[in-house]
Formats: structure tokens, sequence, C-alpha cells
């Protein structure tokens, strides 16, 4: 190995202890109470040699929600496999999003606040940018399934399948938000279970789809 290849690859190596630190940190503390510094220490390195990686504090929380897309694309990928037709894989989709959320809460939150994050294309690093590649392909296994249940006749066309997607994964992330942050409320206040909320939601999706 060259001094330029183990250099390249201590750097990478480095870096991937850098994102796991800050995970550890921010799951902990939350992104907005989070400091950089703290990110340093569970690093192991001075503020000085972090910022040689990572920027800024936003950067370095894409690069946290850039591994929670990477898991949720190939968790899309291997489910949809089993779909019969594109109805069943728009399906399957939105329960693997449920399954992501429950399994891993903390990437599920990220990509929460990724949907709430405004991206200056102009000006965006390249963390941002990949986060955005893993997002849209992400809607990409929805637009695909949606694309094939119209051929195949089990989904009505709708029209562009790039809307129908983002008006579903917009339905899909509402309702696992709700889960997520309303569930006791709504479980003392209106009797209702997570189950109770998912069941209509499929129902809804059904009517609108079929």
């Amino acid at each position: 190995m060259g001094i330029a290849e183990r250099k390249a690859r201590e750097r990478v190596h480095r870096r991937n202890a850098i994102v796991d630190a800050a995970e550890d940190v921010i799951f902990k503390h939350g992104f907005s109470v989070a400091t950089m510094a703290q990110v340093a220490k569970a690093a192991e390195l001075s503020k000085g040699t972090l910022y040689l990686y990572f920027k800024s504090k936003e950067e370095l929380y894409r690069a946290i929600i850039l591994r929670g897309f990477v898991i949720l694309k190939k968790m899309l990928r291997e489910a949809t496999k089993e779909g019969k037709t594109g109805y069943d894989k728009v399906i399957i989709v939105g329960k693997t999003y449920v399954e992501f959320s429950e399994k891993y809460p903390n990437y599920f939150t990220t990509i929460l606040d990724y949907e709430n994050d405004t991206f200056n294309l102009a000006a965006a690093e390249a963390e941002s940018l990949q986060a955005l590649e893993e997002g849209n392909a992400v809607i990409t296994i929805l637009v695909r399934a949606i694309r094939e249940g119209v051929k195949d006749g089990s989904i009505i066309e709708q029209g562009n399948p790039f809307d129908t997607a983002f008006v579903l994964w917009s339905q899909f992330t509402g309702v696992l938000q709700v889960m997520k942050r309303k569930i006791n409320i709504i479980e003392h206040y209106f009797s209702l279970t997570k189950e109770d909320l998912l069941s209509t939601h499929w129902r809804m999706i059904e009517r609108m789809l079929k």
C-alpha cells in the first residue's frame, strides 16, 4: 500500500469515527443542544481537527441523515422484491418505512428533520448533496412501484408518478410523525392506538390508488 492510499484510508476511517461520535452525542442530547465541542471530545480530537472534516454541525448532521437514507434505501429495495404488483410494492414501501421508524428511531428522527430542512442547492456542500441524492433514491423506489402499478392495472393512473409519490411519501411521513410524537395523547384522549391509525391509513391509500 502506498503512502497516499494509506493516508486516504486513514482519513476515511477518521471521518467515519467522527460521524459515529456525532451520532452518540446528537442522539443523546438532540441536534439543537449538541455542540461541535462535545463531538470533538467524544471523537478524541481537537475542535480544529474536527473542522478539517466537517465545517459545521449542520454538515455533520447531514452525514448522519445520509446514513439513515442508505439504510432505508437498502430495506426498501429488498422488501419490494416480494411485491407481485405495483400496488403491493407501494404498500410494502409504506410498511417498510414503518419498520424502519421502529427499528432505527434515531435515524428516523434525522429524516423527519431532513423533511423540514431547506437546502441552498447553489451553495450545498458535498454532504448535503449526497443526502439529497439518497433521499431522491428512496422516492424513486416509490415512483417505480407506482409506474409498475399503472402498467399492470393495480393502480389507477393519477398523472405524474413523481407527484403521486411525493404526496404518498408526505402521508407516510406525517402519519409516522404523529405516531412518534403524539401517540400517547391520542391514546389517552381518543382511545386510538398505532394499529388503529395505520389500519385507517392503509385503507385510505387503497381508496386513493385503486
